[in-house]
């Protein structure tokens, strides 16, 4: 009788241990965890997910691979334009464009090349509609010409400061503000405002290069 009692409590407590190792609340349960970490509990004091700051992303420029300098560069096809009809619209452009200037352009006229030291204001955009002054911008303008199409490039980019009480302007090249490692929000804004400038200097630049619109003589 003992015999048979000890069997049964021994088949008892078999079943139960199975049964634990079953329930998913009891400790021996295999639980798999998320690699996501919202989903796997793992979370700050405040009870919600960590947040990941991601690293500030700076303005992409075209960096030419001979001369290590920020570019802008450009071909343009007017299949109806002759190439001194277009060596004259860039001289005219640059000589209005760049009043004030010194040493404001250098002509080739034989290999149909104009090359412009320009400048333009810098400024500070608020919003859409508020800018202001941060100084000038210098640089370097080159525009090789042939028939039916031309190619442009500005480079050599110097942004010089608004004077300070002493009479010093600060005069930085655009490759320092790309590249340096301090400021760097500070100097990749200076750099997005210029962008934006450059890139309507040189819409206006193709506006002046294109032929004028010529009514049809027919229609009066």
């Amino acid at each position: 009788m003992k015999k048979l009692s000890a069997i049964i409590l021994s088949l008892y407590f078999s079943v139960t241990l199975f049964a634990q190792v079953q329930d998913p609340k009891s400790p021996g349960f295999d639980i798999v965890v998320s690699a996501d970490s919202t989903k796997s509990g793992l979370t700050d004091s405040a009870g919600q997910a960590p947040v990941v700051a991601k690293p500030y992303e700076r303005l992409v420029l075209y960096v030419d691979s001979i001369t290590n300098l920020i570019s802008y560069i450009g071909v343009v096809e007017q299949e109806e334009t002759g190439s001194d009809s277009l060596y004259f619209r860039a001289k005219r452009w640059a000589a209005r464009k760049f009043i004030g200037g010194k040493a404001i352009f250098d002509l080739d006229k034989k290999n149909q090349k104009v090359v412009m030291n320009g400048w333009m204001t810098a400024n500070a955009y608020s919003n859409k509609y508020t800018k202001r002054n941060i100084g000038r911008i210098e640089f370097k303008m080159t525009v090789w010409i042939k028939e039916g199409r031309y190619k442009y490039q500005l480079s050599n980019f110097v942004h010089e400061g608004i004077k300070s009480n002493e009479g010093v302007a600060t005069r930085n090249y655009f490759e320092f503000y790309y590249t340096s490692p301090n400021n760097v929000k500070g100097n990749d804004q200076t750099l997005r405002y210029a962008d934006k400038d450059i890139n309507k200097l040189i819409d206006d630049f193709k506006k002046h290069m294109k032929d004028p619109v010529v009514p049809d003589e027919e229609e009066w």
